[in-house]
């Protein structure tokens, strides 16, 4: 029987997200017979940053109001030690701040926690949608840039200068480190004043935001499997979006916009899934993600994002193409594991190696 903790909450914009994961999952090995799977200890962050800890005792595992019910609270400052005396592999459900930007993923590759928590450089590129976007399209030349100026706080006016100069007509507002496409706007015209106003607006949340040339066209989402050196797109699916636009409501809207598989062009779909296999290997990712792209009328292939931690809710993209592949969330968590394993195996090595470097005079000599 597999032993794991799970972790969720978050001091992040995308913290009721989580917590729906959490009850998710929590319905996903409750009633999931013979999974082979046991949680031990529950982990939740709470907006403020206090740590909320449960250990289950092979009890089922509650939903959030009954789990919140039950935890004890801990400083944030102790979650470390908690995770490292569990001695727990751990399941991150964690999202955006605190999940996806290399906090946790540094924590955890420092105190060598094991867990789904990824590389922290990884996490770092990909929760700045500017530096990811560079990368992307740098690493795929079939890839189109979606013309667009970052416009950083701290130099506000040079930003908003130059974005009014070499971008005109429909434009997408977006902040570049927040997700859920929380505060993502779109403008059918650029202005001075309507920057102004979107910056002050974002400026309690992100210090930087993008500004981008509005590309019509079809949205498309692919996820992917990483087992080992081997990794796996699943099928791609086509966003059916009647709005146009998926911004924050709409995501967040039931029946909003849904996804289908048996309508998208093969040739499409296989160069989808090759940029998205050329992407995930370059960021080194864990053990599964998401990417989002748009397909104009040209069928020129614009990268939107890149999701390390996707939503595992019923309704969410990434379990519907996972379902798709002929998988399950209980194979995710074993995939996980049995990543982390190999992947820690080669850490510890590395670490053990590059601790017997001593360097004198400027030479190096390796210790016995």
């Amino acid at each position: 029987m597999m032993q794991l903790a799970l972790i969720y909450g978050g001091r992040s914009v995308e913290h009721d997200c989580s917590i729906a994961m959490y009850n998710n999952v929590a319905d996903i090995l409750n009633n999931t017979p013979n999974t082979g799977i046991s949680p031990v200890s529950i982990y939740y962050i709470s907006r403020c940053g206090d740590v909320l800890r449960l250990v289950l005792g092979g009890d089922i595992v509650p939903k959030h109001d009954e789990f919140a019910a039950r935890a004890e609270m801990h400083p944030l400052a102790s979650l470390a030690h908690l995770l490292k005396s569990d001695g727990l592999f751990v399941f991150s459900l964690l999202q955006g701040q605190d999940g996806e930007d290399g906090q946790i993923q540094a924590l955890a590759q420092f105190h060598g926690i094991p867990g789904s928590f990824g590389d922290k450089t990884a996490a770092m590129l990909s929760a700045d949608k500017y530096l990811q976007g560079l990368v992307a399209n740098r690493l795929c030349p079939e890839l189109t840039p979606i013309p667009m100026i970052h416009i950083i706080q701290g130099n506000l006016e040079a930003g908003i200068a130059e974005a009014l100069q070499h971008l005109a007509g429909p434009c997408v507002l977006k902040p570049n480190t927040l997700g859920g496409s929380f505060l993502t706007e779109c403008t059918d015209e650029l202005s001075e004043g309507g920057l102004r106003s979107y910056s002050e607006r974002i400026a309690p949340y992100d210090p930087s935001f993008l500004v981008q040339r509005r590309i019509f066209g079809t949205e498309y989402t692919c996820g992917v499997l990483i087992d080992r050196h081997k990794i796996t797109a699943l099928p791609v699916a086509r966003i059916n979006n009647p709005s146009g636009f998926l911004g924050y409501d709409q995501k967040r809207q039931t029946g909003s916009c849904s996804v289908e598989f048996h309508s998208i062009e093969n040739t499409l779909q296989t160069r989808i899934a090759s940029i998205s296999t050329q992407i995930v290997r370059e960021f080194n990712l864990h053990t599964f993600g998401r990417l989002d792209f748009i397909v104009d009328e040209q069928q020129r292939v614009y990268f939107f994002e890149l999701n390390v931690v996707p939503g595992l809710m019923t309704e969410s993209f990434f379990p519907k193409m996972l379902a798709k592949a002929g998988f399950d969330f209980c194979h995710i968590i074993r995939l996980a594991a049995s990543n982390e394993m190999y992947q820690r195996r080669g850490e510890e090595f590395r670490k053990m190696e590059t601790s017997r470097i001593r360097y004198y005079g400027g030479a190096s000599t390796v210790a016995s």
